[in-house]
């Protein structure tokens, strides 16, 4: 199976193609074998050339069109038999793919490193080669996955369809499901926010100093205006391949290369094999003097906000004592994740008139372990916990359900402490909630029936990994394993829903048409109702009948895992909802002065 996901209103796997399948009689080398004598310029070449194709919609997930594309008029005969092979494949009903953006990451950052060597494989010979250790990459991309399926059989019966697409994906999930534009337009939110918070707050002023001393730009603004030029092809980029960044000559020539190249791998760079973590940090790289290169556009657009976080981390490590914030992820996360964004993002799409609290108000409330955010609207409550989490990417990368079950259950279930005890996280916090509510002991809202009132327990991310199929039932099993507790307490829990696992960046791309079209909890009672799968009681009148009954079950409670946010953004473009967030309208104006000056005066 592969990481290619195709998600429109339910989810399908493809299969992506491996080495045995297109060249079955063949040995297989390793990806050194094949490309000995290759001009290291020429591999980087086609591993960013495939790092730019669309990843939805991509000319080339044709296969004949690719095969057309790579092979030269000389190796006609070899890219038919390949073609023919994967027809051949392709009857077992399985859609096959041949790129895939874990080989052509792989494929860069293996070459990379390495020394120019001199060449001695002609044109021809070296696209065989470059072919052949493609697949290579990919049957061991296939191999490593090949481990979730197994793992996720050891989870609970009614989670091991869910868990399977779960393992195979998320290790590469955020890598290839993405919408380019949506996601430049949260980052851009997002980087904002998180600027503004670093210039008010006493404790990061020393960090905001550092980082625009390091890219020498006397403010934020300005460093946004310098980053932001070299995004704009990674999201307008027509043409699929490799794009280009050129530094015009003149007298700011030197000072845009410096400014670059703060964001580009060097040669002498140990590279970081977890989960592509050093191309994510510094994603171009210099193919001659003022021109460089995108690897992966994505990684570019997510410089604007998510690559600040890590550069905040290491450069606090840098600051004297005094001035070090001690535990900055939790930091982070308490005071900017949770208290800015979350608190923001759910007054923009809960204006004025609803009843609503922030962490903050309900702790200032005294009141203990309360959520992070609690609205009210008339019989509906939204109950939310804020999570900005990032799991170790080894263990991410790892395919392993078992690894995965403890990991995110530590992060978002709940930990054992040295001494025993058990420390509630965003799971058994919501279940406390839910308690309290029912037990009308949440002193801040006493004014409704407790058997009146739906309530909507919402996990609050901040990060797209976490959109990936299977992952918001792994979550809310255990959140109906808690639930079943509060039963044997007596309580009445009728009226609350699954938990939902919501993106913050849905909710910030979608907050116009939120606030004014379609509350949230309405969209997640739609969510909810699309997700089910009735299964019909039927008598088989043989083993086959029965056979493709759980085949057909199956392939449909596959086509309902879609995340969360896949399905607001769909909902929300059939029902033309969808409008500009609002702080995109002020900020470019902000941010581009000069040129949106210039724009105004000429329509004049």
């Amino acid at each position: 199976m592969s990481n290619k996901t195709n998600i429109g209103n339910a989810v399908t796997m493809g299969q992506i193609l491996e080495f045995e399948v297109a060249f079955p009689e063949v040995e297989r080398l390793t990806v050194e074998q094949y490309l000995a004598g290759s001009s290291r310029e020429m591999i980087l070449n086609a591993a960013a050339f495939f790092l730019g194709f669309k990843n939805h919609n991509s000319k080339f997930d044709d296969n004949r069109e690719f095969l057309g594309m790579f092979f030269c008029k000389e190796n006609n005969e070899l890219a038919n038999q390949i073609y023919d092979r994967i027809k051949e494949f392709e009857k077992k009903g399985v859609r096959i793919g041949i790129i895939n953006t874990y080989s052509s990451l792989k494929l860069f950052e293996y070459y990379f490193t390495k020394p120019e060597v001199p060449e001695t494989q002609a044109q021809a010979e070296f696209e065989v080669n470059m072919f052949k250790a493609y697949l290579v990459l990919n049957s061991e991309f296939t191999q490593k996955q090949s481990i979730a399926f197994p793992s996720a059989q050891e989870s609970d019966e009614e989670l091991k369809i869910p868990m399977m697409m779960f393992c195979m994906q998320y290790p590469v999930s955020d890598k290839s499901n993405y919408d380019i534009n949506q996601i430049w337009a949260t980052q851009m939110i997002k980087a904002i926010y998180l600027f503004q918070f670093l210039e008010s707050h006493e404790k990061t002023q020393s960090l905001l100093v550092a980082f625009l001393t390091h890219f020498n730009s006397p403010t934020w603004q300005e460093y946004l205006k310098s980053l932001l030029p070299l995004t704009i092809p990674a999201i307008k980029s027509e043409r699929e391949a490799h794009t280009d960044i050129v530094v015009e000559p003149g007298e700011k020539f030197e000072q845009g290369c410096a400014f670059i190249e703060k964001l580009m791998i060097q040669e002498n760079d140990e590279l970081d094999q977890n989960d592509f973590l050093s191309t994510r940090a510094k994603p171009f790289y210099k193919v001659k003097d003022g021109v460089y290169r995108i690897i992966f556009n994505l990684f570019v657009v997510e410089k604007i906000f998510k690559g600040v976080y890590f550069f905040l981390r290491d450069v606090n490590k840098t600051l004297p004592l005094a001035s070090r914030i001690k535990e900055i992820k939790s930091f982070y996360g308490d005071e900017f994740s949770e208290k800015i964004l979350c608190y923001k993002v759910m007054e923009s799409i809960y204006p004025d008139k609803y009843i609503r609290f922030t962490g903050k108000e309900l702790s200032d409330m005294k009141i203990d372990a309360a959520p992070d955010y609690y609205v009210r609207k008339g019989k509906n409550i939204l109950l939310v916990e804020s999570k900005d989490f990032l799991i170790a990417a080894d263990k991410k990368m790892s395919f392993d359900f078992n690894v995965y079950e403890e990991e995110f259950g530590r992060v978002l279930d709940y930990e054992e402490m040295p001494d025993g005890k058990i420390k509630s996280k965003a799971v058994l916090q919501l279940i406390n909630s839910i308690r309290r509510l029912l037990k009308k002991e949440f002193t801040a809202d006493p004014d409704y029936h407790y058997k009146d009132v739906f309530i909507y327990p919402v996990l609050l991310t901040h990060d797209h990994q976490y959109d990936t199929p299977g992952f918001n039932e792994m979550i809310d099993f255990w959140f109906q394993d808690a639930l079943s507790e509060l039963v044997e307490e007596g309580l009445f829990i009728h009226r609350v829903k699954p938990l939902s696992v919501v993106s913050i960046d849905s909710l910030i791309y979608n907050q116009v048409g939120l606030a004014n079209g379609i509350t949230l909890h309405e969209m997640l009672n739609l969510y909810h109702e699309n997700k089910k799968v009735v299964q019909k009681k039927q008598n088989f009148k043989s083993q086959a009948e029965y056979d493709k009954y759980i085949e057909e079950y199956e392939q449909m409670r596959m086509s309902k895992l879609i995340p969360f946010s896949m399905f607001i953004d769909k909902y929300f473009h059939k029902h033309g909802l969808w409008k500009l967030p609002p702080l995109l309208e002020l900020v470019a104006p902000a941010l581009f002065e000069e040129e949106y000056e210039a724009k105004e005066a000429s329509k004049s």
